[in-house]
């Protein structure tokens, strides 16, 4: 099957950019946002993802992988915030059916994504693999070698404080929160999303978690695992 490719501008920055993916003889596919992890300073990019766009795209979804500056290009807080809700709001703007998709982010990749989701109230139907959500835990936990400090330091040095990163979901924000968890991951341990799920199910919001076994990291985004494949499967069945 024949996939076509274009690139969606949301800013002036060559980050701020989503990468687009559909099968060429579809246009009415189950649309899919994407957001890709590497703790907020690129240890993956958008392109990390496009095998999974393409796997998504053969089995008929449009896909939309969103790309966004780093830390050290300007993607420190709340840059990466303001650059989620552009590339969200570019989407709809471009094509109002993007608003009903489902929104799926990997590691850290969910932080911005839930960062762009905040408060629109829009009823969202979200997937999150092993997510990185909550700042200061992350900040307490040492995640990504400091990551959190290095996303929120030049917010700090202002007066604010690390934990003003983490997003604030309420149950208007998102209508179904899946959380996939990767048993044997290797950057996210399994304590923080549980943590982060109590939290988020004491918001009020919709969670529901699905444990992989035998899964790491990355597993969650590689079509040729099972983890991935099956992840593709569920989403193009939607």
């Amino acid at each position: 099957m024949s996939i076509t490719e274009g690139v969606l501008r949301y800013g002036g920055s060559p980050w701020q950019r989503v990468d687009m993916y559909r099968a060429a003889a579809r246009e009415d596919g189950p649309r899919i946002v994407l957001v890709h992890g590497g703790f907020w300073r690129h240890d993956r990019t958008a392109r990390d993802l496009e095998p999974l766009a393409v796997a998504m795209a053969r089995r008929g979804c449009q896909v939309a992988v969103v790309e966004y500056r780093p830390v050290w290009d300007g993607g420190t807080w709340p840059g990466v915030a303001e650059d989620a809700t552009a590339a969200l709001d570019t989407l709809v703007h471009d094509d109002k059916e993007w608003a009903n998709g489902r929104f799926v982010a990997h590691s850290a990749g969910a932080h911005v994504l839930l960062s762009g989701l905040a408060g629109r109230a829009g009823g969202h139907r979200v997937v999150l693999l092993a997510p990185v959500v909550d700042v200061a835990l992350a900040a307490a936990r040492g995640l990504g070698d400091g990551a959190a400090a290095a996303l929120t330091v030049a917010h700090v040095r202002k007066g604010g404080a690390v934990g003003d990163a983490t997003p604030r979901l309420g149950p208007a924000d998102v209508s179904m929160m899946d959380v996939v968890v990767a048993d044997e991951d290797q950057a996210v341990p399994l304590d923080v999303v549980t943590t982060q799920v109590a939290a988020w199910t004491a918001a009020g919001l919709p969670v529901q978690v699905r444990d992989m076994a035998g899964t790491g990291h990355m597993h969650l985004v590689n079509p040729q695992r099972p983890a991935g494949a099956e992840i593709v499967a569920s989403l193009a069945a939607v």
